[in-house]
């Protein structure tokens, strides 16, 4: 090729890299430039004072920049633009003019010759963006912890106004028993019949005063539940059939409640599972969770432990699987 051909091409190529939005510096080995575009020249001479001489140099340099000249070196660790690049070979830097810029070198090969390429790249939106979503993340996490106590405290909340409720009912019955009493034993001409009524109201009340736990129990089922996952970000997967005896039900419904506690507070669970299987003498749940598997053995707190007494006063079992923290139900049919 002659050289006023050569020359042209070259000026042609010079122009096409100039014209090129970003920065791009092509070195040979030991750094020796080949070909440099104005735009790195012009982000390097604002980074260090001069425009590329040794591409392998003016690396080093601008590696050794946190603050210069109005600029200033970024590394926020949310911020992963090139998870494959070295740390050392990606660098990220805000200018004066508030714009935002990452410089990024890597090896260039072929059978005959290294090159290694430099570039800079304007990531000034994406950062922005970026840092919106992490704001925005922060407050999802916050908003995530405050649900999750909510969770929580609506769970107590609610355990303590059913009890309220289930008490005062019974505080009703009793004082309708001992009016009753009173006037019967005062009367004189008390019939059979009258006897038996109030017999069945005492019993009746005392029946309720050894089953407080589940009388007081008001929880609609599925449906309430299911909103109330909603509300963590949760979702309850059933398989098998809901047993038909309320009292079944009602023991189910609190179990799930105080898995679906654990398993959002402390697996970070975004689905319970809840398997029913009906024998001819009882039902079987196990209910477990696709949240993180504890690291060390669980320790029964408040809220199992309540779950466990109300179980066995009802004639049931729990059993822990501490492995996934799975709860495994027995209930008399």
């Amino acid at each position: 090729m002659r050289p006023n051909k050569k020359a042209a091409l070259y000026r042609s190529i010079k122009e096409a890299i100039d014209s090129y939005p970003g920065g791009l510096c092509f070195s040979a080995e030991g750094g020796r430039p080949i070909l440099v575009n104005k735009k790195m020249n012009t982000l390097i001479w604002a980074l260090t004072g001069h425009t590329v001489l040794n591409a392998d140099i003016m690396w080093k340099e601008i590696s050794a920049v946190t603050s210069k000249g109005g600029c200033t070196r970024i590394n926020e660790p949310w911020f992963e633009l090139d998870k494959q690049a070295d740390d050392k070979d990606s660098l990220i830097f805000r200018f004066p003019d508030e714009s935002i810029w990452h410089f990024r070198r890597q090896l260039l090969s072929d059978d005959s010759i290294d090159t290694i390429q430099t570039e800079a790249t304007e990531i000034t939106e994406l950062f922005d963006v970026s840092r919106e979503l992490y704001k925005n993340n922060l407050i999802l996490d916050e908003l995530k912890k405050r649900q999750q106590a909510l969770l929580e405290n609506i769970v107590e909340i609610n355990r303590d106004k059913e009890l309220l409720v289930a008490k005062m009912r019974i505080h009703d019955e009793l004082g309708r028993c001992i009016v009753a009493a009173k006037k019967f034993l005062t009367t004189q001409d008390a019939t059979e019949s009258e006897y038996d009524t109030l017999l069945k109201s005492w019993s009746e009340a005392t029946s309720d005063m050894r089953s407080v736990p589940l009388q007081g129990i008001t929880t609609p089922g599925e449906e309430e539940l299911d909103r109330v996952a909603d509300l963590v970000g949760c979702r309850i997967k059933y398989t098998g059939k809901m047993p038909e005896p309320r009292r079944v039900r009602l023991l189910i419904y609190s179990s799930i409640r105080e898995a679906l506690t654990n398993a959002v507070r402390h697996g970070g669970a975004n689905e319970i599972m809840v398997d029913i299987a009906d024998t001819s003498s009882s039902y079987r749940v196990v209910i477990s969770n696709n949240g993180r598997q504890p690291i060390t053995k669980i320790t029964e707190g408040g809220g199992i432990k309540n779950l466990r007494k109300l179980l066995e006063q009802e004639g049931a079992t729990l059993t822990l699987r501490y492995n996934s923290f799975a709860l495994d139900i027995n209930i008399p049919a």
